[in-house]
């Protein structure tokens, strides 16, 4: 049985170390970002996640003010808009091009998703649940 809430505890301690040192825009970067966004992905599969979801977002609300929370909410996603321009058309075939601008959008879905997710628990009244 893997320890989960000591995992996500370590996680906001170091986001703690990480807003001492570099600010609360690395520190959000780092914890809502990236670990919370994670998280938040594994626990649509796993029961054991999910159940460690109210109190990692308890947690999260201790570190952040709820406007920093969605002002980086936001502003966040990390997969590029898909740009063909980057294909070289003697080395890539059109069905290879096609694939790739397909698989971005399902990226870029799929991130908007759990982003959309992330506020339900981190901004909703109700913490997500």
């Amino acid at each position: 049985m893997l320890n989960l809430h000591k995992i996500w505890i370590e996680q906001c301690e170091a986001a703690r170390g990480i807003e001492d040192q570099f600010g609360t825009v690395d520190a959000m970067k780092y914890l809502v970002g990236e670990k919370f966004l994670n998280y938040l992905d594994a626990a649509e599969k796993d029961a054991e996640f999910r159940s460690e979801l109210p109190a990692f977002v308890a947690e999260i609300k201790t570190i952040f003010e709820p406007w920093q929370i969605a002002e980086y909410l936001e502003k966040a996603g990390w997969t590029e808009p898909f740009d063909p321009s980057i294909y070289q058309e003697e080395d890539d075939t059109p069905d290879f091009i096609e694939m790739e601008r397909k698989d971005n959008i399902r990226r870029v879905a799929n991130e908007l998703l759990l982003l959309e997710r992330a506020k339900e628990w981190l901004l909703g009244e109700d913490g997500g649940e």
